[in-house]
């Protein structure tokens, strides 16, 4: 189906419908696991636990570069050609899990196909350090890149966390720059909304916030006038699924939208090999060479 402003919403029923049962499947793995996401081992701080937990089974890739932009760590992936922009990357975690360095494979291969460099953001997270620290990082480096010329195509996205950062990002960095520097963002399964729930996750990023203050922090309830198109993924079998449904109706109203909906698929799914994961990857990246266009 069609939406406004030349931007698409692929129906939920024709997506991952043939492999539904194997997305279930992988589902109830990663339903399981996210169950007990936030239990730290007796014994363990929160940053030794973290360096224990692992999304995906990505290997290192050597032509990886690690640098600094702005006092932030940033895991740098050149396309196998010239490039023609630059994608920034914010990983999952629940705003305090995860890493910048482990999704070296699949961010290579989106550099590959998409002709873009990618850098994933490596921004500070809770409990060690409290919202709007995250925020403040990819804001950061958003500036930095952003000051670039206008010309050079630049984009946006991330999963879970990373795609709740993501939007927040598209919608402040206009009023730190003058302009809005970006012309796509992808959001996969985020976190748009979190008045609603998430609470384990959020006693760590904002211990003690009003609902007002998680409002705030909410792109759901957010000024979204002169935001960039948008591509929004999620699975049947996501929690989230209602806020992603929500926040991607709201961003039609000011730019082109499409919306991946897949069958029985989990939160977090892209992070597990399925063929849901491939073919939401590969949707990701025909999404940002058709916005270079």
């Amino acid at each position: 189906m069609t939406a406004p402003h030349g931007g698409t919403a692929t129906h939920p029923a024709t997506i991952g419908h043939a492999y539904a049962q194997e997305s279930e499947r992988a589902g109830e793995r990663l339903r399981s696991r996210l169950a007990t996401l936030y239990d730290v081992p007796a014994g363990m701080t929160f940053a030794q636990y973290r360096a224990t937990v692992r999304f995906g089974d990505d290997a290192p890739v050597p032509t990886a570069r690690d640098l600094t932009i702005e006092g932030v760590p940033v895991r740098s992936f050149h396309p196998d050609g010239p490039s023609h922009g630059t994608y920034l990357h914010l990983h999952g975690g629940g705003w305090c899990l995860g890493s910048h360095t482990m999704h070296d494979e699949t961010l290579q291969h989106l550099a590959d196909r998409t002709a873009l460099t990618v850098l994933s953001i490596g921004y500070r997270m809770a409990p060690e350090h409290r919202y709007p620290a995250c925020l403040d990082d990819v804001l950061a480096v958003a500036r930095a890149v952003g000051t670039r010329p206008a010309a050079e195509f630049l984009a946006i996205g991330g999963e879970s966390a990373g795609a709740h950062l993501a939007a927040l990002t598209v919608i402040a960095v206009p009023g730190l720059l003058g302009r809005q520097p970006f012309s796509a963002v992808s959001l996969n399964y985020g976190a748009y909304d979190l008045t609603a729930g998430l609470d384990r996750a959020l006693a760590l990023l904002m211990p003690g916030a009003t609902a007002a203050q998680r409002r705030s922090a909410s792109p759901a309830f957010a000024d979204l006038s002169g935001v960039p198109a948008a591509r929004f993924c999620v699975g049947t079998g996501d929690a989230l699924l209602p806020q992603t449904l929500s926040m991607e109706a709201r961003w039609r109203e000011h730019a082109p939208t499409e919306l991946d909906v897949f069958a029985g698929a989990a939160h977090a799914f892209t992070t597990v090999r399925s063929t849901a994961a491939r073919v939401a990857k590969a949707r990701e990246a025909e999404f940002l060479v058709r916005t270079q266009q």
